[in-house]
């Protein structure tokens, strides 16, 4: 028996009428809960999309206030937590506080999903977390397999996995406060015993490319080591450069096996040496797959990975393994786009306990980060131009007659270099072509559905501006 309402309605058809009009605009009760961290990553913003389209309440964190996902209409809130680089303690105890006020009451899922640097902390107090909650990450004790890079080449060798030959260089530390002692030399001879230049210096717990070096002999390498070891004063790795591309291969696997993958090639990237890809290409995934499951099968890897490898796209060579990020990467947006939605999958492995193997994905598709795309081809263009310094020379003569009031020497300076075609053509022609095949790319930060994000753009910029430098999550590759 319904109650009546005073206009003859019973309360029971009026609720009923209102889950069904809630349920035609799209506001039926979530399917589950999730919380995705790092907040003002594009990564994030990525993984919110995938997941809130799907039905699911997502909830954004980060420890700085304005991020890119507050302006996202597929997440419903937001919540501010202790600083990740701060006390340890005091950031775990905190973010456990306010993940359980955010309990849903009514008993459905409720998951962690880290999504950078925090992955590996949440994954090794994951205990903590998971009294209340299910939490999106791989074991721990897999992830100090491959991570920091010092780790990754001791556990690549067991396993037979290839990776560039690969030394250890112990780094300074500080000592209650005292300076770094830079009095404790490396003998290069002993170091490099074996190795053939170009070689690269690497920190050995450092994210997207930075602190790397690319050192061409014993002279750049000596002045590399003392750079490194004052800014980086953990370990560093001192690895032989391998020639070939960049290769991205985006993997999950469950309890040890494959389910899926795709991999990318950063056709640009900033910056230029060693940054991540700003226009991305998908490529086929085949020739990384033995290394990937040669690497992750025995840790019994549960959940998603990104691996780097270096190769010169010959059938008859084997890729070299460079790195292996084991979270989320820059290129998400790209996995995504290509057909293979991680963020749902990792979902559904983390719920269910397995996933069923994915299908290929789709080859050739391109994404780009709109504005750094632009800057990685003109960095791209200065780097490679035979004429480019010629080009510096020709201009500064021609600034000199400009300030001296002689135009018109100023334009024949100009025009010859021109007509003579040093450098200027050339370049022009080059930036025309990488502006043309980038021109049809997807843009990592555009939503039609959600337009407001495009202000998550401004946390980019503004990091350029403020630092001179990118977000780690945008060097990461």
């Amino acid at each position: 028996m319904s109650l009546k309402r005073s206009d003859g309605k019973s309360k029971k058809s009026g609720n009923l009428r209102k889950a069904r009009k809630a349920h035609k605009l799209g506001k039926a009760a979530p399917k589950g809960t999730v919380v995705v961290m790092y907040g003002r990553s594009l990564m994030s913003l990525v993984i919110a999309h995938s997941l809130g389209k799907r039905g699911y309440e997502v909830i954004g964190c980060d420890d700085v206030d304005l991020t890119v996902l507050s302006f996202s209409r597929y997440v419903k809130k937001n919540f501010v937590h202790a600083p990740l680089d701060g006390d340890r303690e005091v950031f775990l105890a905190d973010l456990e506080a306010k993940l359980k006020r955010r309990k849903p009451s009514d008993g459905s899922p409720y998951i962690l999903m880290p999504v950078f640097r925090e992955t590996e902390i949440i994954a090794q107090h994951c205990d903590r977390f998971e009294r209340f909650m299910q939490v999106a990450v791989p074991d721990y004790s897999a992830i100090s397999r491959v991570h920091p890079k010092d780790k990754l080449a001791l556990t690549a060798e067991s396993l037979g996995v290839r990776i560039p030959l690969t030394r250890q260089v112990p780094g300074l530390r500080r000592i209650e406060e005292q300076p770094l002692d830079e009095e404790q030399p490396v003998d290069i001879e002993e170091l490099i015993s074996g190795m053939a230049f170009p070689l690269l210096v690497k920190p050995a717990d450092e994210v997207g490319g930075r602190g790397i070096e690319k050192v061409m002999n014993r002279t750049q390498l000596s002045q590399a080591l003392v750079y490194a070891r004052r800014y980086f004063p953990g370990d560093l790795l001192l690895q032989e450069f391998v020639p070939g591309d960049d290769y991205c291969l985006a993997v999950l696997f469950s309890k040890g096996e494959i389910r899926a993958a795709m991999a990318y090639k950063n056709v640009h990237r900033f910056p230029y040496e060693s940054g991540a890809g700003s226009l991305r290409e998908t490529v086929d995934e085949t020739a990384f797959i033995p290394a990937a499951k040669r690497l992750l099968g025995p840790l019994h890897w549960n959940g998603v990975a990104e691996l780097d490898f270096r190769w010169n796209g010959r059938e008859d060579s084997e890729p070299h393994l460079i790195e292996v990020n084991p979270r989320f990467w820059a290129g998400l947006f790209q996995s995504v786009e290509s057909g293979v939605d991680f963020p749902l999958l990792l979902l559904k492995l983390t719920l269910s306990g397995d996933v069923e193997p994915q299908g290929r994905t789709g080859l050739g598709i391109r994404t780009k980060i709109p504005g750094l795309w632009l800057l990685s081809a003109v960095q791209d263009v200065a780097a490679s131009d035979e004429g480019f310094s010629q080009l510096s020379d020709v201009w500064g003569d021609a600034q000199s007659s400009i300030q001296s009031r002689e135009l018109k020497e100023a334009f024949s300076v100009l025009s010859g270099s021109v007509e003579s075609g040093i450098g200027l053509k050339t370049l022009i022609s080059r930036l025309r072509m990488i502006v043309r095949e980038g021109r049809a790319a997807k843009n990592d930060v555009f939503y039609r559905d959600d337009p407001f994000i495009v202000l998550g753009i401004m946390f980019i910029l503004g990091s350029l501006i403020r630092h001179r430098s990118l977000p780690p999550e945008i060097r990461s590759r």
